[in-house]
Order: C-alpha cells, then sequence, then structure tokens
C-alpha cells in the first residue's frame, strides 16, 4: 500500500511541475510563441480532486487490508514449541492462525525420509492424535526416561549420515508443516542414546575382506 502511495504522489508532482515549466517556459519567451497562460481550474476543482485520489488510495488500502484479513482467515497456522529436559521431552502443538487446524500425524522427517511417531506415544499421549484444534488451543505430547527408545529407534531407522537437517513435520488435513529439531532436543536425544546404549546414526558397515 505504501507503494501504490508513493508512486500516486510522485506521479501528481511530476505532474504539476510539468504544467508549472511549460506555464513559465511559454510566458518568458513571448519572442517564439504566443503569451499563453492555462486554466488551472478554481481552488475548489482542486480540493475536489484531491479528494478523489485520495479516497482511491484509501480504497486500494481496504481492499488490500481485506485481502490479507481473509488469507489469514484461510490459511492453516501451526506451531511446534520443543521442550527438552533431563530424560524428558515436550512437543506442544498449537493452531496460530484463524483457521481450525485438524491435526492427523507428527513425523520425524529428513529429505525425502520420514517415520510416524504416531504409534510411538508416551502412554500419557496416547488417544491425543488425531487432534482438531480450534484458533487459540493446544495439546501436548510428552516423553519421559525409557519412553524415548522409540524416537530413538525411529531417527536410527531414517539410515541417517548426519542429523543435520532433521525435522518435525506435523501432518494435517490439507497440508504438511515442518518444523526443525531445536538443537537442545538433539541433544537429549544423543544424550538418551548413550544412556540406552543405542545410536542415532547406523555405524557404516565395513565390507568383508
Amino acid at each position: 500500500m505504501k507503494v501504490v502511495a508513493v508512486v500516486v504522489s510522485v506521479l501528481v508532482v511530476a505532474v504539476l511541475a510539468a504544467l508549472a515549466g511549460l506555464t513559465a517556459g511559454i510566458n518568458l519567451n513571448p519572442q517564439s510563441t504566443v503569451k499563453f497562460v492555462p486554466d488551472w481550474g478554481s481552488v475548489g476543482d482542486w480540493v475536489s480532486g484531491i479528494g478523489a485520489l485520495l479516497a482511491v488510495i484509501a480504497s486500494l488500502y481496504m481492499v488490500q487490508r481485506s485481502e490479507r484479513f481473509q488469507l489469514a482467515r484461510d490459511s492453516e497456522q501451526l506451531m511446534l514449541v520443543q521442550e527438552p529436559d533431563f530424560g524428558w521431552l515436550t512437543l506442544r502443538v498449537g493452531c496460530s492462525g484463524l483457521r481450525a487446524c485438524a491435526v492427523k500425524d507428527i513425523r520425524i522427517c529428513h529429505g525425502k525420509k520420514h517415520r510416524s511417531l504416531r504409534y510411538d506415544l508416551s502412554d500419557k499421549s496416547k488417544g491425543k492424535l488425531p487432534c482438531k484444534l480450534e484458533p487459540g488451543e493446544s495439546f501436548e505430547l510428552d516423553w519421559s526416561g525409557q519412553e524415548l527408545k522409540p524416537i530413538i529407534g525411529t531417527v536410527h531407522n531414517l539410515g541417517l549420515k548426519s542429523l543435520d537437517g532433521l525435522s518435525f513435520e506435523i501432518v494435517t488435513g490439507i497440508s504438511v508443516h515442518p518444523f526443525e529439531f531445536d538443537e537442545w532436543t538433539i541433544d537429549l536425544l544423543k544424550q538418551a542414546a548413550d544412556a540406552f546404549d543405542m545410536r542415532l546414526i547406523p555405524d557404516d558397515e565395513l565390507p568383508f575382506g
């Protein structure tokens, strides 16, 4: 909207400057042409014209504002807060937009590889998926102690060579929303894997000699 206002203002200034220059040029050179003073109209005409211009700018602003609001209402917006602690991981999923969201699954993803966590939920979190969230609502999934083993196994089964680019994906009825792993979440999984004598990244297979 600011861009439109600036462009219109520049055009108005340019037109006025052109008219002023034309009038001054003709009047200061009477020998080359007839003296000519354009009729620029009355003050009322100018006030009316400027008012009409401002009305057009205001109308464009309201249209763009309405379009942005409608886009916000139609688009699905989710948030994922990762809260790792010593031996404990909490994922808080919330609807941060104006449209209700139907969360069907949460997956661990790396590139084109992904595995669902829906069947690796803790006893406390079972039954929370699928879940419909109204705007402003959220729910939590928790894993602690031994309950972290399935998550470690899920990452291990992706067959990764690096944990860089690892992310969670929230799957809804109409879209997939990715969220990168926080470094603290990765640190928690590394510590848990060491404690359980498990590996997040599979050992490279050595060829038999």
